[in-house]
C-alpha cells in the first residue's frame, strides 16, 4: 500500500517553551510574516523559543516594545 517506509521525526515542544506576542487574531498577515503559530486554547500568537531567537525581534527595540513578548510558566507571565 505504502511504497515509502521512512519515518520522519516530529519536533515536539513543551508548552513552557512558547513565547507569546501581543498580537490580535486579526493581525494574521503580520503574525504569519514572523512565522508565528496560533494557540487556539489561549487565543494568542506564539513562537517556539528557537524560532523567536531566529526572528530578530529580541534585538529590534521598536518591535520588542511593540509586541511585548512573554512566556507563561505555571500561570505566571514572564516578559522576555
Amino acid at each position: 500500500m505504502f511504497k515509502d517506509s521512512k519515518v520522519y521525526p516530529v519536533r515536539v515542544y513543551p508548552v513552557s517553551k512558547r513565547i507569546f506576542l501581543n498580537l490580535k487574531y486579526e493581525d494574521i498577515k503580520r503574525a504569519k510574516g514572523y512565522n508565528c503559530m496560533w494557540d487556539a486554547q489561549r487565543n494568542k500568537w506564539y513562537f517556539h523559543k528557537d524560532d523567536y531567537l531566529k526572528s530578530g525581534i529580541k534585538y529590534n527595540e521598536k518591535l520588542h516594545s511593540e509586541l511585548c513578548p512573554y512566556m507563561i510558566i505555571n500561570s505566571e507571565i514572564l516578559y522576555v
